[in-house]
């Protein structure tokens, strides 16, 4: 695990401890539990199926008739992720 210092509002602190208090846990622990409730809430873990339907729609984007780079195969990163085309 990573060590990390964030400065709290002292209401969210009491709150913290609160909570620790109630369900016999350790600060760092309820702290680390509603760090990941929220992160999964804003920002979910992608499922490796739903990866893939993702990357599908991807590839759908990608020209495959009339105006495709002759350089395609070549600078494959610079058309599917973008940054500079090798040289």
């Amino acid at each position: 695990m990573q060590r990390i210092s964030v400065y709290i509002p002292e209401d969210t602190r009491k709150r913290i401890n609160i909570v620790a208090k109630a369900k016999s846990k350790a600060e760092s622990e309820v702290i680390r539990d509603a760090l990941e409730e929220g992160l999964e809430k804003i920002h979910p873990k992608s499922t490796s199926a739903q990866a893939l339907l993702n990357f599908v729609k991807m590839i759908e984007k990608i020209p495959t008739k009339g105006n495709v780079p002759k350089d395609a195969v070549e600078n494959m990163d610079y058309y599917t992720w973008g940054g500079s085309k090798r040289k």
